[in-house]
């Protein structure tokens, strides 16, 4: 048997499979860029000044590398430290232990609190990775601005998500909407390609716009081709949240739900360590979202997970790997195992021991299109 390992929160977890029930292992190549270029890139294209506020939008591992290079360049030009903080629900115990080891001044913010914050600087410069994105069909600094901080942007949004199917990857309305909106915003951006263990690639832009460049970049590099199968497996680890919480995991889901043929079955990794935030989601648990029509609400925190749920329920069999009580995602119409192996022989007996499933351990940074022979 081959050891494949998938990312199951903050650890790995092995799939034990047999080569013969492998279609294919779906992931994009990750190079690695080299220190040294990864360095004079930000040398050469980030304008440091004194009172500078550094944000991290969604904090990830490789953060810390971009993070020592600013300093670096900040102490040579002998510039006051830059503020950092991230936009971020209380932090991980792993992402705590990493900020101890860099020794960097690390700080959490609130969206109320960075607004007030944000014209007090004279040099913003916004951090983030670049993945997929079922409502956005990308996520970085922008997506991730509006969601947390401007309800009103997202309320312009909701028109669009409802009814609809998930649209990974695609640059549709709620992107430009995003854009638009944040026009105004002075700021510099850094985003990035990567892994868990390494940067691939990086996209520098000093207005909100540069971001549409960097999603195409992007896209090139993380697009793959494969057989649509009846059964697939799917996870996500390149950041310190793509399982943090049941929608975390979901959006895992819709970038690549799509690889999997009707009447299919998906087995999910989904610790979810968080729990289920407060949102629809669990508004909807506790009987206290009505779903007669949901084009009657203004955007609420991951309602968009409702609605993908309605429509695709009579197309899919979702069966996650997860600490969620199964009582709780029964009401969402989800099934649950406690371990892989049970989720990989729930799949063999209903489509038989030769059967063939795609596994795809990165969702959040892969793309998969139909191969078309």
């Amino acid at each position: 048997m081959p050891e494949i390992w998938l990312g199951y929160g903050d650890a790995e977890i092995i799939l034990d499979i047999k080569y013969e029930n492998i279609s294919k292992i779906l992931k994009p190549e990750v190079k690695t860029i080299n220190p040294e270029d990864l360095s004079a890139i930000i040398h050469d294209n980030i304008n440091l000044q004194t009172s500078t506020l550094i944000l991290i939008t969604t904090p990830f591992p490789k953060m810390f590398d971009i993070l020592k290079t600013i300093n670096e360049s900040n102490s040579k030009l002998d510039l006051q430290s830059p503020d950092i903080f991230v936009l971020s629900k209380p932090f991980t115990l792993r992402l705590r232990q990493d900020i101890y080891k860099e020794t960097l001044k690390i700080a959490r913010i609130e969206p109320e609190e960075l607004l007030k914050k944000l014209p007090l600087y004279r040099n913003i410069i916004l951090i983030d990775k670049i993945e997929y994105d079922p409502v956005f069909g990308f996520a970085g600094s922008p997506t991730k601005l509006i969601r947390e901080c401007y309800p009103n942007v997202m309320n312009q949004i909701y028109p669009s998500i409802v009814g609809e199917m998930p649209k990974p990857g695609s640059s549709g309305d709620a992107l430009k909407i995003t854009i638009e909106s944040l026009s105004k915003l002075t700021c510099q951006m850094i985003h990035v390609y990567s892994n868990r263990e390494t940067i691939d690639s990086i996209y520098i832009g000093h207005e909100i716009n540069s971001f549409l460049d960097a999603i195409e970049r992007f896209k090139e590099k993380t697009s793959i081709t494969g057989e649509y199968l009846k059964s697939a497996f799917i996870s996500g680890s390149t950041s310190y949240t793509s399982q943090l919480d049941l929608g975390s995991s979901l959006n895992l889901l819709w970038n690549n739900c799509h690889s999997v043929l009707d009447g299919g079955t998906i087995v999910l990794l989904s610790e979810n360590r968080g729990g289920i935030n407060e949102g629809a989601l669990s508004k909807f648990i506790e009987g206290r979202l009505d779903l007669n029509g949901l084009e009657k609400y203004q955007y609420i925190n991951e309602i968009e997970h409702i609605n993908f749920l309605q429509l695709i329920q009579e197309k899919y069999e979702i069966i996650l790997i997860s600490t969620l009580p199964q009582v709780y995602l029964n009401k969402l119409g989800l099934k649950s195992v406690t371990k892989i192996k049970d989720g990989l022989d729930w799949i063999l007996r209903k489509y038989g021991k030769y059967s063939k499933s795609n596994i795809i351990p990165f969702s959040e940074i892969t793309s998969i299109r139909k191969n078309i022979t």
